[in-house]
This record gives C-alpha cells, sequence and structure tokens, in this order.
C-alpha cells in the first residue's frame, strides 16, 4: 500500500512539474515575442505624428470634469457613445489616420498571433488613475480615441510613474478575448521626449489549448503506467513478502494454540538469502531457544516451588522457636516482635526465667539474610539459653558462646548480642553488650534514655574474646527497650533514614502505653516513614515493664 501511495504522488509531482514547465516556457517564449513586436513597432512609427495625436486626445481629455468620465465599463451605454462622441474630431485628423494606417498595416501582417496593436497614454492626475486609447488597430470593437480604462489591483501601476520602462509583459486571461500576453513599449518624439506607449496583445489561446491537452494525455499515460507498475509492484510484494510473512505468522499462531508443539517452524520450507529468509532462520532458533527456555523454567518453577514450600516450613518454625507466650505477671510485663524481611531472618530475641527473681533478656542480629543467618540465629539463641541456665553472670555467657560460635565458623558469620538478666528482687538489670545497639531505658516518671556500653565485637568474630557486664540501678517501676538496627535504619522512599532521634521521639510519646500497645505504635510509625519502600533489614523490637517490691 505505501508503495502504490508514493507512486500516486511521484505521478502527481511528475504531471505538474511537466505541466508547469510547459507552460513556463510557452509563457516566456510569448512574452518575449510580444516585447519585440512592441519594441520594433514603436522604434519605427513617427514619434512626432504620435505625439499631435496624443495632444488632441488630451486636449478633450481635460476638457471633462472628473464626474463627466464615462469609462468602458459602461462600453455600449448611450452616455459611453455620448462621451466617446465626443472625440469624433479626432478620428478625422490626417494625423490620427496616419497612425492608425501604420497600426493596421502591422495588425495585417502574417503574426498569427497578434490579436491586437493599439497606442495608449496613462494619466495620474484625478482622483482614480485611467488608461486613455489613442489609437487601436483591432477589426473588432477597436477601442477609438475616447475610449477610458480604470486601473484595478492586478495592473502595473509603475506604468503611470515610470512610462519608460514600459509594461512588463503579462498573461491574463478574458471572458471576451481568451488567453492574451500582453505589453507596452514606450514611442518617442525627435526630442527624446516620451509621447505613448505601443501596446501588443498576443493571443495564447492555440498554446493554452495544447498545454491542456498535453496534460490531460500526459495525466492519462502518467496513471496508466502507474496503475500497471503498482499492480506488478503488488504482485511481487504479495508473492515474495506478503505469502511468506502470512505462512510464519499461520504457523506462529498454530504454536501458541497448540499445546504438544506439533506445529513447528522447522517445517517451513523458506529458503532465501534476504530479509525474509533471515526472519525464518531467526524464527527457527528462536522456536529452538524457546523450547529450552520452556523446560528449563519448568524446572526452575518447579524447584522454586519446592524451595517456597520449604521456606514458608522454615518460616514457621523460627517463628514457633521465638518466643510467643508472654508473661503475665503484677510485677513483669514483656512484649517482642520480629518481621523478616525474607521469609527467614537473622534477627531473634528472647526471654527465659533463669529462677523465681531473675528474668534473662535477649536481643541479637545476625549478619546476612535468609536461611544461612537464620540457622545461625537457631544455633547462637540454643547456646545462649543453655550456658546462662548453666549459672553465671553475662560477660562468662557470652564467652563461652563466643568460643564455641567460633568453632568451625566457615561461613564468616557473626552475631550482635545484647544479654542482660534482670533481677526483679534487687531491682537492678547486669547486662553485657557484644556490638548490638544500646538499649533504651526509663525509670519511672522518666524519659527514655539511651543506655551507652562498651560495645565491644559481636560473637564468633575474635575467640576467646573477654566481654564486660554493667549494671544498670532500676527505680521500683520503669520499662527497657531493645531493638535491632533495622529500626533506626529504615529507609525512606526519598533515602532517608527512621534514626535514633525520632524512636527515642516516638519512645517518649508513647511512653504511658502497655508494652504490647508501644511496639504496634512503634511499628506503625515505621510502616508510615517508610511507605511503599522495599524493607531491607529485618525489624525486631522488645518492651519490658517492671515493678519492683
Amino acid at each position: 500500500m505505501c508503495g502504490f501511495i508514493m507512486s500516486v504522488i511521484l505521478c502527481s509531482v511528475a504531471i505538474f512539474t511537466s505541466a508547469y514547465t510547459f507552460s513556463d516556457t510557452n509563457e516566456s517564449s510569448f512574452k518575449d515575442h510580444a516585447s519585440n513586436i512592441a519594441y520594433t513597432a514603436a522604434v519605427n512609427i513617427d514619434g512626432d505624428l504620435v505625439k499631435k495625436v496624443v495632444d488632441m486626445v488630451y486636449e478633450q481629455y481635460r476638457s471633462f470634469a472628473d464626474d463627466e468620465i464615462v469609462t468602458s465599463d459602461e462600453w455600449g451605454s448611450p452616455e459611453f457613445d455620448a462621451f466617446v462622441g465626443k472625440y469624433g474630431w479626432i478620428t478625422e485628423m490626417p494625423e490620427y489616420l496616419s497612425v492608425l494606417d501604420y497600426l493596421k498595416n502591422i495588425q495585417n501582417t502574417n503574426i498569427s498571433t497578434l490579436s491586437s496593436i493599439y497606442l495608449m497614454v496613462y494619466d495620474n492626475s484625478r482622483e482614480v488613475p485611467y488608461a486613455l486609447y489613442v489609437a487601436d488597430a483591432a477589426e473588432e470593437d477597436p477601442c477609438i480615441p475616447g475610449v477610458i480604462d480604470t486601473f484595478d489591483e492586478e495592473d502595473d501601476f509603475n506604468v503611470i510613474e515610470n512610462p519608460d520602462d514600459g509594461i512588463t509583459p503579462y498573461v491574463a486571461h478574458y471572458d471576451q478575448y481568451g488567453w492574451l500576453v500582453v505589453t507596452g513599449a514606450p514611442i518617442y518624439d525627435s526630442n527624446g521626449d516620451y509621447a505613448a506607449l505601443m501596446c501588443v496583445d498576443l493571443s495564447m489561446d492555440g498554446v493554452k489549448t495544447h498545454e491542456y491537452r498535453f496534460i490531460i494525455t500526459l495525466t492519462i499515460l502518467l496513471v496508466v503506467v502507474t496503475f500497471i507498475l503498482g499492480a506488478a509492484y503488488l504482485i511481487i510484494i504479495v508473492k515474495n513478502i506478503v505469502e511468506p510473512i502470512n505462512k510464519l505468522s499461520m504457523v506462529a499462531s498454530d504454536y501458541i494454540h497448540d499445546s504438544e508443539k506439533k506445529a513447528t517452524f522447522e517445517s517451513v520450507n523458506i529458503k532465501r538469502n534476504d530479509e525474509i529468509g533471515n526472519l525464518t532462520q531467526a524464527m527457527k532458533k528462536m522456536e529452538h531457544n524457546l523450547g529450552l527456555y520452556i523446560n528449563d523454567l519448568t524446572r526452575v518453577t518447579a524447584e522454586k516451588e519446592r524451595l517456597g514450600a520449604e521456606l514458608g516450613v522454615a518460616t514457621r518454625i523460627q517463628a514457633d522457636m521465638l518466643p510467643n507466650h508472654f508473661p503475665k505477671r503484677d510485677d513483669f510485663s514483656l512484649y517482642a516482635t520480629m518481621t523478616p524481611a525474607k521469609e527467614v531472618g537473622g534477627d531473634f530475641y528472647d526471654f527465659f526465667a533463669i529462677d523465681e527473681d531473675h528474668i534473662g533478656l535477649v536481643m541479637a542480629d545476625v549478619s546476612g539474610k535468609g536461611v544461612p543467618a537464620a540457622l545461625f540465629m537457631v544455633i547462637t539463641k540454643t547456646l545462649i539459653k543453655n550456658r546462662a541456665l548453666m549459672g553465671g553472670d553475662p560477660a562468662e555467657v557470652l564467652y563461652d558462646v563466643n568460643n564455641q560460635l567460633c568453632e568451625n565458623n566457615a561461613s564468616g558469620l557473626f552475631v550482635t548480642v545484647w544479654f542482660g538478666i534482670l533481677d526483679l528482687h534487687e531491682c537492678e538489670l547486669v547486662c553485657a553488650n557484644a556490638g548490638h545497639d544500646y538499649p533504651a531505658v526509663m525509670n519511672a516518671g522518666g524519659e527514655y534514655e539511651l543506655f551507652k556500653t562498651e560495645n565491644l565485637p559481636p560473637l564468633a568474630a575474635v575467640e576467646n574474646m573477654q566481654y564486660i557486664c554493667d549494671t544498670i540501678h532500676l527505680e521500683k517501676s520503669g520499662r527497657l527497650f531493645f531493638y535491632t538496627d533495622g529500626v533506626p535504619e529504615a529507609k525512606a522512599e526519598d533515602g532517608s533514614r527512621f534514626s535514633l532521634e525520632k524512636m527515642i521521639a516516638t519512645l517518649n510519646r508513647d511512653k504511658d502505653l502497655h508494652p504490647k500497645e508501644l511496639l504496634e505504635s512503634m511499628k506503625k510509625e515505621i510502616d508510615d516513614f517508610v511507605g511503599d519502600e522495599d524493607t531491607f533489614d529485618d525489624i525486631t523490637m522488645m518492651s519490658v515493664e517492671w515493678k519492683c517490691n
């Protein structure tokens, strides 16, 4: 279709260009011919004689007032006949008759295209510029002295101000006279003064008729050739492009809907060394690669479904390993949550009773994510609890657990741990920190503040590491808030972090809430801050409230 449209466009351009060139050539030739006739006639006429006739015309013309002028627009009317009749005396003058004979001799030559030759002068002294006929050799309805034409927008006004330039040749069409080339050359008297214009009208009716026939013939010929070439082009396109593409398209459609894939591109017998051939080979290669991809995808999907099921089990196992039955005592309240960034996480919390008055509290964060971190978390959680129940302060517990984790740690994982033992009888908290974030502490009636201690390397990083105990002397009632770095480092869409300052501010705003309500409020604050941004780290929190005796 595009090729056919292009052919039509080229055909139209060819017709237009040919018609324009042919017409322009003819008009240029006729303009030159008319100019030559006008110039030759102007040079050979008696300028002094013409000057006398012009003076007689001007003498009669200037005797009329502006409102007495009757132009050729009223040709044939009684007013027009009466007006030009007042110039009748000029037509009987020998000077006029001599000039008219000269014009008629030229009119009667063998110049077949000469329609009319006449003398004119122009007057610009009145409100409207006029062209005055002096003599006209036309055989039918000649413009005798006294005939006046008014200028219109298409006329050359330059001839009024500069008659020496003559009338620039132009082509015009008139209902009465047909196609004409009009021009004029200046006539001078013996003193070299301008006297009048020798005007020539050459008929172009025959040429224009020939032009029309040429354009019609050329149009028919080009249209026929365009349709023949277009039809041949379409046949070639259909046979060499459309049919092969349709064949490939049908195989592709059948391939999509054929579950057994019996319709294959290998069955397409197209052997060509062009774009269609390249496309066929590409489709065959695509079919082969697609088959391999589908097989791989089926295998990977099955494997992924198996891993997904296993991860689901791992998620439930990990959730079950974290204590989720929180103590309900008059002197002690606790609540904790862990939200993993992946199916399973490396963060964990733990709390357990060492004896009636001592509670073990653990908050930890394993390096890395996923299953390896989860397995390391299980080992660490078990070792800490088992070692703590054997007795000893938090520093001793972390020392022994650290050495156990350092053995055979080929994966290079490590874990930050904050471990404390809350003495509800003495109202104090003995703790040790292995590279973990500082907890927030609030005594009764106060504000939450970070409790900063000496922060030593995480577990499984340095063997035989000696950890240090710190003691927090608690008032009779107060609160603790433990967390992993997923809380202050939660990232919003603009890249900003939740920060420790915002965390402390949220704690102090909600400091009177129950531990469970406090963690729910903190999680909502984090979610609102993060928005639609994906969580990249586990978020684990624990809130403890005590009332010592």
